[in-house]
């Protein structure tokens, strides 16, 4: 490697299609400056294209297979159970824990990282599933961000009924990973460092193209200029890309029209009719700072059943509230599809459900997928049994709601809710000594662990499913000279202690963001 650092900014939602405009209008001189002078690609995510699992995706170089890990919520059909992967315990190797190993790397703000585990990396955990305490590796950082910086994790305004505030909210904390990164690199000088800015693509999410998405890649743009300027590897990249919503698709509702699906929602829709919503008892609850003490005191068989706006549950509340004896599919959002595989005719079902969401169209009268696959054709790994059985690649435009209780089948995008959408096209700049320039073909999200573990001189774990695009470096880089060198790895195991981050809100934040109905 001829520079004397690697700079990784992680762009959450990330993609060309969205900041050319603003590149053509000089609003974000530095990110013009490294796609002239550095090497560009489209990157393509894992299936479905959500932070959970891309993010994991891409730190262990794997496919959901090899992880267990397929959207927010994983679905039990014959348990009868629609619960939380447990991401924090994974024993997959993460690539930065081998560059620590060889010589030092930081991570800051990578979702799914927490709580972090012993590694030879410094970790500082990232949102949404992580928390306030705990966060970091070793354990003393902690109180030396806060202390330096008054660092935080997570975001506490709630975006659909304070948007301008969460955004301010957001644009800090985007500021915040950049400064603690900075602090982190002038402090203890790491060879690799990997900055995150996930709450990016809440931007996106909820105010697409707006002033406020422009503002946080602003901030984005004000720091890279430094990493440019310092002559480092500077790398950009994405775990989707984003696109604007024409349409969203409730697809657990045509389930239940087309009789896959059959819930029990009386009560539900009784809270509903009576204008008792989530987003009105945490925007009310919030307001006057009892959230989390209304959540302990309510009972659990009221919280499972109150509805969203939109007169839906989600999640573990959807477990409650189907009839499992007479529910053959059951879908969660933005593509992953179950079916109970006890039933007898299993294969015809799969074969059907596959045939009519292909021919499905929308309002405009065009698919809803782009392609529809069966769960063994997308994933492989040991966790092959508890992946869904269907995978909807939603067209880009449609916006797959995975929520139950919805009686139309197709809406718009609501006033307080998405206008963005996930989608597979992601972005890859890679500018520095040791990166070529122009642009090269489209690769997997799965190429970057060990592209850049090659380009540290670091060995790639031999049941990484990505392989080294050496067609990224320069031809002055020894990359191209040295060989790419596999070894087996053994999973990681330091006996951490999995954390229920289910009683520190994190299923209110998922949902808060959009995530979760």
């Amino acid at each position: 490697m001829i520079g004397e650092k690697t700079i990784v900014v992680g762009l959450d939602g990330a993609h060309f299609e969205l900041i050319e405009p603003w590149i053509e209008a000089g609003e974000l001189p530095n990110i013009e400056r490294a796609i002239d002078n550095g090497v560009t690609a489209h990157s393509q995510s894992v299936l479905p294209p959500v932070t959970s699992p891309n993010w994991k995706a891409y730190a262990t170089g794997k496919n959901p297979g090899k992880l267990g890990i397929f959207w927010w919520e994983n679905v039990d059909m014959a348990d009868e159970r629609v619960y939380y992967p447990d991401e924090r315990k994974s024993t997959n190797t993460e690539y930065w824990e081998l560059i620590g190993e060889q010589s030092s790397a930081c991570v800051v703000n990578v979702p799914t990282t927490y709580p972090p585990r012993t590694s030879a990396a410094m970790v500082v955990a990232g949102a949404p599933d992580g928390a306030d305490s705990g966060y970091t590796q070793p354990p003393e950082l902690e109180a030396e961000l806060r202390d330096e910086l008054g660092y935080r994790v997570t975001k506490e305004t709630p975006i659909t009924s304070q948007p301008d505030a969460a955004a301010a909210e957001i644009i800090d904390l985007i500021d915040l990973r950049f400064r603690a990164g900075k602090y982190l690199l002038n402090q203890y000088d790491p060879n690799f460092l990997q900055i995150t800015t996930f709450y990016l693509n809440s931007l996106h999410h909820f105010f697409w193209d707006d002033e406020q998405t422009l503002r946080g890649w602003t901030v984005v743009d004000d720091h890279l200029g430094e990493f440019l300027d310092a002559g480092y590897n500077v790398v950009l990249m994405s775990d989707h890309g984003a696109t604007e919503i024409e349409t969203v698709f409730h697809i657990n509702a045509w389930l239940e029209r087309e009789g896959y699906l059959i819930s029990d929602m009386g009560m539900i829709k009784a809270l509903s009719s009576a204008g008792i919503t989530a987003e009105r008892l945490i925007d009310v609850t919030s307001r006057l700072g009892v959230r989390r003490l209304a959540k302990r005191v309510t009972p659990r068989w009221i919280l499972d059943r109150i509805p969203t706006k939109g007169g839906e549950v989600s999640r573990e509340r959807k477990t409650v509230n189907i009839n499992w004896n007479k529910t053959t599919a059951l879908a969660s959002g933005q593509g992953p599809v179950y079916i109970d595989s006890e039933i007898a005719d299993y294969e015809s079902v799969r074969s059907s459900l596959i045939e009519e969401l292909s021919s499905l169209t929308g309002p405009d009268g065009k698919p809803i997928a782009t392609a529809v696959h069966r769960g063994e054709d997308v994933y492989d790994g040991p966790y092959l049994d508890e992946a869904p059985d269907i995978v909807v690649e939603q067209r880009n435009g449609i916006h797959i709601q995975g929520g139950l209780g919805r009686s139309e089948v197709f809406t718009k995008p609501e006033a307080d809710g998405w206008y963005g959408e996930n989608k597979r096209d992601g972005l890859f700049v890679g500018a520095g000594p040791d990166f070529t320039t122009g642009s090269i073909e489209e690769f997997s999200i799965l190429d970057l662990a060990p592209t850049l573990l090659h380009l540290h001189g670091c060995a790639v774990p031999a049941d990484m499913d990505g392989t080294v695009r050496t067609a990224a470096f320069s031809e002055d880089s020894d990359t191209l000279e040295r060989a790419v060198e596999r070894i087996e790895r053994d999973l990681h195991e330091d006996g951490s202690e999995s954390q229920n981050t289910e009683d520190n809100e994190v299923r209110s934040r998922l949902q808060d963001l959009g995530y979760l109905e």
